[in-house]
């Protein structure tokens, strides 16, 4: 019985500790932070709304890929292109549109068991949108076409 008492207090220690140290430390919402913080919470909020995955995803559109070769190449890419380089791209952005407490509130809400059903969800709502878009643009082009009417598409080179 004591060794599942003892489980569960390191459990929960362990837990404790890997949550204080991923976010960063605020008495209340009310209090702004200094600018230093401010930038850990930014930072921070931008990892817990999966910004790592859209600008990947949006590389990847732009087919702007790691060169394989040349390291001066490479650090010049790193250097512009690297998420961390987009991280403080995006930090100097929210600081300048959000006041230090809306980051904080931000963070709480996005921390909150809506704000986590919000960020699974976006993923899901975005595709199925995608998708939704894609069936009206097949639509309009097969029911223009159907009545001789021509749509305009843009040249494939």
């Amino acid at each position: 019985m004591n060794f599942i008492r003892v489980t569960v207090f390191y459990l929960v220690l362990v837990l404790t500790l890997a949550w204080t140290q991923a976010k960063p430390l605020h008495q209340s919402s009310s209090l702004s932070p200094s600018l230093n913080d401010l930038d850990g919470y930014i930072k921070y909020l931008l990892r817990m709304i999966g910004t790592e995955n859209e600008y990947l995803r949006f590389l990847t559109y732009l087919k702007i890929y790691p060169p394989n070769h040349g390291t001066q190449l490479r650090r010049l890419y790193d250097e512009l292109f690297s998420f961390d380089a987009y991280i403080t791209d995006m930090t100097h952005m929210y600081e300048k549109y959000y006041a230090p407490d809306e980051i904080l509130q931000l963070v709480d809400f996005y921390s909150s068991p809506l704000g986590k059903k919000t960020l699974a969800l976006n993923i899901d709502v975005n595709q199925q949108m995608e998708d939704t878009m894609l069936n009206k643009i097949t639509d309009y082009v097969f029911t223009a076409a159907e009545h001789n009417i021509h749509i305009p598409l843009p040249e494939i080179h």
